[in-house]
């Protein structure tokens, strides 16, 4: 024997405060798509549809983007980035000649000293 139930060949007729407490309880996750088909005996298709329903009615209407996202970028923050990118680029620079000033330091410490001073990276660490 089958135990499958069968469905009636009638359609159910859901209000719109039906389909919309439907769908809000899939989305707070109160049920799961295949719970909510099996209980209300739907299929998934007329769930979207009903998701698809509910976003366009109750969710776009409350949907205000920030008038920020929307204009475009000042000329006083394109000026300023300019401006951030020149002073990074000058501490940049200076590093670079810092790290060479260092490196020719070593270098003549190590010909005047006979004392090899840089890490040697492929020697084994001592253990006490």
């Amino acid at each position: 024997m089958n135990k499958r139930k069968l469905k009636a060949n009638t359609k159910a007729a859901f209000s719109s405060l039906e389909k919309r407490r439907i769908v809000e309880e899939v989305r707070s996750g109160m049920l799961t798509i295949k719970q909510s088909t099996q209980r209300y005996q739907l299929s998934v298709s007329n769930l979207q549809a009903w998701h698809r329903w509910y976003y366009r009615t109750r969710l776009l209407r409350y949907y205000r983007p920030k008038p920020s996202f929307l204009m475009k970028p000042s000329q006083t923050t394109v000026e300023q980035l300019k401006q951030q990118l020149a002073e990074a680029q000058a501490q940049l620079a200076q590093v670079k000649l810092q790290n060479t000033a260092l490196e020719t330091m070593i270098s003549v410490a190590e010909k005047q000293l006979n004392v090899e001073i840089r890490k040697k990276y492929g020697s084994k660490r001592f253990r006490s």
